[in-house]
């Protein structure tokens, strides 16, 4: 009777845990309306229609996915098993669901690590710039050769056919 007691407690404290998604980060990513790495700066308690709401003032470090301002306000709930608990100015990755009213939304299902939320969501940086850089080089060797070309100069190969 108490191994069945213990039993029932067991799986009843997982019944009130926060149900996050079991996806894939790059299919959690193209779910969300945003996505960040930042900072907790400061935080407050506030009410949305009677509902305790944590409020999360984040600094962004980068945008990973989406418009957002360089400071912004995230709502998470409070006194739930989804409560966005996260230390302050340590860096945390977030996906962010956009409220009808604008706001930003999290929940503990939206954090994740932010060294694979950059892997995942970065985009390539210098693209526009390598490109450059490999248009110059073409041009380069194309110019060395028409220039060959026209001088009609050939190099002295070792085993080259004889002249």
């Amino acid at each position: 009777m108490v191994v069945v007691a213990l039993g029932a407690l067991a799986a009843s404290a997982d019944a009130g845990a926060c149900v996050c998604a079991d996806a894939p980060l790059g299919e959690r990513l193209d779910d969300a309306d945003a996505a960040i790495v930042g900072r907790v700066v400061a935080e407050q308690m506030g009410q949305t229609r009677g509902a305790a709401q944590l409020l999360l003032t984040v600094d962004v470090d980068q945008r990973v996915k989406g418009d957002v301002a360089d400071t912004i306000v995230v709502r998470s709930p409070s006194g739930s098993d989804c409560d966005v608990l996260v230390a302050k100015d340590e860096a945390i990755g977030l996906l962010l669901t956009r409220a009808p009213g604008g706001e930003w939304l999290a929940s503990a299902c939206s954090v994740v690590p932010p060294g694979q939320l950059v892997a995942e969501g970065g985009e390539p940086r210098g693209g526009v710039i390598k490109v450059g850089i490999g248009l110059v080089i073409l041009g380069l060797v194309l110019l060395w050769a028409l220039r060959r070309l026209k001088r009609g100069a050939r190099p002295d190969l070792p085993g080259a056919p004889g002249q």
